[in-house]
């Protein structure tokens, strides 16, 4: 009787011990937690839907048999870059565009984005496999940016990059705002055009163009400095024989008051005016340093005797 007892006993606790780890099983596939800058959604696969969503960090209760997907609300990175030299690409390769002079370039560009947590779940129903990045954001980039491009010449690339950075910003929030699958959960927070790569080929000529354009300039800078150089020169000879004239004028005006006032006192002796002559010239000659011609005629003949006269000192 006792041993029966016993029997029954370990049954019952044996049955107790299962009912205890399944009870611990259950109310623990009922607890979940979720992180920080993470929304949980809690998906009913009994009834196929969402049965709701929770934002971390926190712990939340839930039904056993209910699944829960994380979704990140952080800011994602969406990066398209080639570095054509090293060989080496974001994670998405640059966008190859046209120009609307059909040259081929290749635009480097970094989209900064997050999820909506109050319109996570219309995102979640449209892309189960949280694949919205693949499927639809880097498609609509991609599309963006070259519409955009094919509005400017390849020259214009360059000199209206800041433009077309304003453009792809404000187009690009509208389009993903615009994109139904999306329901409004993505949130576009920076757009940073990093580079547009132009063919080498075409970038040699541009530069080579802008060479020639500056040696032009420097050109023009310097005929017009030697223009202003040379009418500067020409103005100062001018005034300068103006003012030698000026002065001749003055000395041949007191010459010629000296020579009446001598002949007045003279009698009007024209000897003594070619005295006062020949005086004043060789006194000149003397201040400047000359020579004096004097010619000696004999028997007929003229001989011209040079005489030099050396400049007198300070």
């Amino acid at each position: 009787m006792s041993e029966a007892i016993r029997r029954v006993s370990r049954v019952i606790a044996l049955l107790v011990l299962i009912l205890i780890v399944f009870l611990a099983v259950f109310g623990a596939s009922m607890i979940s937690s979720v992180g920080v800058s993470e929304v949980a959604i809690i998906v009913d696969p009994i009834t196929g839907s969402v049965a709701g969503r929770v934002v971390g960090p926190r712990f939340f209760f839930k039904a056993p048999w209910q699944q829960v997907v994380i979704v990140s609300l952080a800011v994602e990175s969406l990066d398209m870059w080639t570095d054509f030299a090293t060989g080496q690409r974001g994670e998405w390769p640059s966008i190859a565009s046209l120009t609307k002079d059909g040259l081929e370039v290749y635009v480097d560009i970094t989209i900064r984005w997050r999820v909506d947590p109050d319109k996570v779940t219309t995102l979640y129903l449209n892309y189960p496999r949280l694949d919205w990045e693949t499927k639809a954001l880097a498609p609509l980039v991609r599309e963006t940016v070259r519409n955009i491009i094919s509005n400017y010449t390849a020259i214009e690339t360059i000199e209206k990059r800041a433009e077309i950075s304003r453009r792809l910003a404000t187009e690009l929030v509208e389009i993903v705002n615009k994109e139904g699958s999306f329901g409004g959960a993505i949130l576009i927070q920076d757009i940073d055009l990093r580079n547009i790569q132009l063919p080498s080929a075409f970038k040699s000529a541009v530069e080579q163009k802008l060479s020639e354009e500056q040696q032009k300039i420097a050109a023009q800078f310097k005929r017009e400095r030697m223009l202003i150089e040379a009418n500067a020169t020409a103005t100062s000879r001018i005034l300068e024989a103006m003012g030698e004239a000026r002065a001749r004028i003055i000395s041949a005006n007191a010459t010629s008051e000296s020579l009446r006032l001598i002949m007045e006192a003279a009698n009007n002796s024209t000897e003594i005016a070619q005295t006062y002559l020949t005086y004043s010239m060789l006194r000149d000659l003397a201040e400047r340093g000359g020579n004096v011609y004097i010619v000696v005629t004999s028997g007929g003949g003229a001989q011209v005797i040079p005489v030099p006269i050396p400049m007198q000192g300070g």
